[in-house]
């Protein structure tokens, strides 16, 4: 099912890459940050605290990458380039990714800065979009969005336009063993 939805997701834009294990994962992001922003004064990445860094070793991550603000506000996340959340699930059929959340602090690490980083546990690519709302008791559904790629539009003048309404890039982590 990974490949359908890599395929599907790559078809739409966005980066798909396959992990492992979560250190590989946090060992891809490491890199991405470092090639993609300066260490300056100003944090340039918002991380949503998740499953995912359950374990992990967060002043030892910041004293490594000091670019990371664990504390996420509407001014923290709109200055970012890069934001980074776990999603809940994948739809392979149409490579989208499902974000879950009451918290507007994890839904503006994925709609605010230019780059979204969504982690996603492999084990929650399910076929279709029904499949995903069958595991999802609807008294748990605070907000839902679906992503598909990175933001576009087409509605000026027939032209495509990308990251207008959001992120203009989306990598998805694809995490197995997390």
């Amino acid at each position: 099912m990974f490949e359908l939805f890599k395929q599907k997701a790559e078809a739409i834009n966005a980066e798909v890459h396959y992990f492992n294990s979560k250190s590989e994962a946090i060992d891809f992001i490491k890199d991405f940050i470092a090639k993609n922003t300066q260490v300056t004064s100003t944090k340039e990445v918002v991380w949503h605290d998740s499953p995912f860094l359950d374990g992990v070793d967060k002043d030892s991550l910041l004293k490594e990458i000091p670019q990371i603000e664990f504390n996420i506000d509407q001014n923290s996340a709109s200055s970012a380039k890069i934001g980074i959340n776990e999603v809940d699930y994948g739809i392979a059929e149409t490579g989208s990714i499902v974000e879950i959340s009451d918290s507007i602090f994890k839904r503006l690490c994925s709609i605010l800065p230019e780059i979204h980083i969504a982690i996603l546990p492999l084990n929650r690519i399910e076929q279709t979009l029904e499949e995903v709302m069958k595991k999802i008791p609807i008294s748990k559904i605070p907000y839902m969005t679906i992503i598909s790629g990175p933001s576009r539009t087409a509605d000026i003048e027939r032209v495509l336009t990308i990251g207008v309404h959001g992120p203009e890039r989306l990598l998805i982590l694809a995490v197995n063993n997390f």
